[in-house]
């Protein structure tokens, strides 16, 4: 019988060959709450399902419906999953979406936002190769965090190091999850917005990680609010699709 493992999981990526990677959320908070500081956070590559016309596979059977849901995953996505391995091979056997945060990546983008070059130029001033800072709605409401990160020289590419999380991003959203909740994740620039989230839950964030073109550093911007006016503007901005 092949080894199990059952937990929550971070959607990381989706990469070209359909491969699904994976973040154990159980080792993320040890890492972010110190409680373990050199937790595993290297992401799992699970094979998706096979299309029905596939019969060479060795994948598991699934039922349809699950094989919809796991066919239906977003970078950023929870997930409730069992995954058989075979050897260093993973694939699902079960998988229940309890969480829609969405990370989207965007390469080689201009006109960044201001509050990100204010807060390279404070790193630069203090002498450090990254630095964060909280950015307000106009109604003086928090409603993200920017992060920045000094390029690395070749051959390091901080930017898909997030994306195959080489370098992990995990720690960022546990640390926003932690210090900020539901109640901060309502828009107060979107008069129609609610938070409907349960109190105990994280929000569903949108996470932006962003390479500029001109610009000697990456950024991972969380806004707390999936589907408010800041996200969407992010999005317009950058060529992001919708969610």
């Amino acid at each position: 019988m092949e080894p199990t493992t059952t937990g929550r999981f971070r959607v990381l990526d989706r990469r070209p060959d359909g491969t699904i990677l994976l973040v154990d959320l159980a080792e993320a908070t040890a890492a972010a709450t110190g409680e373990n500081p050199d937790a595993d956070l290297r992401p799992i590559a699970v094979t998706p399902p096979a299309v029905d016309d596939d019969p060479e596979t060795d994948a598991p059977d699934l039922d349809a419906e699950t094989a919809d849901t796991i066919r239906s995953l977003e970078p950023g996505y929870v997930v409730e999953a069992e995954l058989a391995w075979d050897d260093s091979d993973a694939a699902f056997l079960d998988c229940t979406i309890t969480n829609r945060t969405r990370i989207q990546y965007a390469d080689g983008v201009t006109g960044l936002f201001e509050k990100a070059q204010e807060t390279w130029h404070d790193a630069q001033v203090a002498g450090e190769a990254m630095n964060s800072a909280v950015t307000y709605s106009t109604g003086k409401e928090p409603n993200g965090v920017v992060y920045v990160f000094a390029k690395q020289d070749p051959p390091r590419d901080l930017f898909e190091e997030f994306r195959t999380g080489a370098t992990p991003i995990e720690p960022l959203i546990q640390r926003v999850n932690a210090t900020h909740d539901s109640d901060d994740a309502v828009d107060t620039d979107d008069a129609a917005s609610t938070a409907d989230s349960d109190a105990d839950d994280p929000a569903e964030r949108a996470v932006f990680v962003l390479n500029p073109a001109d610009e000697p550093f990456v950024v991972v911007y969380i806004v707390f609010r999936k589907d408010g006016m800041l996200a969407q503007t992010v999005r317009d901005t950058y060529g992001l699709p919708a969610v």
